[in-house]
């Protein structure tokens, strides 16, 4: 083949790449609210507590009416399991995941992270609390991750949450 008839084949299969990436993304962006910090708890929002993010605390005004529409089924876990375990869990699930710890708070039961998207690299803020349960024996586990650019995130960070959730059930 020769280099034209190569690059002709390149710039084709490129375009057509695009063609069924944008329309994706367009739906995607449509139909997720236009936020970037979700919480399982709108009440009590799990706070960073070191650099960054820029904006630190939860926007309630802002993000709670749109978090509940979008994002209803978002709510703390609770684990048949004391907070201690369910520490040493979330501990080891944020390490599994590859994602950077950024600061630890044992006696608190926090843990604050960075993730990164697989495909265009951004960085995110996580952070997790472990709080005592409604029964002795149990506990809630609350997170929050917010995109550090935007102001939409395409539902990514409410993913996140709930894949997270999920290995921890599993565990």
């Amino acid at each position: 083949m020769t280099r034209s008839r190569s690059v002709s084949k390149r710039f084709v299969l490129g375009g057509l790449g695009l063609l069924t990436i944008l329309p994706a993304s367009l739906w995607m962006a449509l139909r997720a609210p236009l936020i970037n910090d979700i919480t399982t708890d709108v009440e009590r929002p799990p706070l960073y507590w070191v650099r960054p993010p820029q904006r630190p605390a939860y926007d309630a005004v802002t993000f709670r009416a749109p978090t509940e529409r979008a994002y209803g089924d978002l709510k703390n876990l609770a684990l048949p399991v004391p907070p201690e375990a369910a520490y040493r869990r979330v501990l080891a699930l944020v390490r599994a995941r590859g994602w950077t710890l950024a600061a630890q708070d044992d006696a608190g039961r926090r843990v604050q992270a960075i993730a990164v998207t697989p495909l265009l690299r951004f960085r995110d803020d996580v952070v997790i609390e472990v709080r005592g349960g409604a029964r002795d024996g149990e506990s809630a586990v609350a997170m929050r991750s917010k995109s550090r650019l935007g102001q939409g995130d395409l539902g990514a960070n409410a993913r996140r949450i709930r894949a997270f959730f999920a290995d921890l059930q599993r565990d």
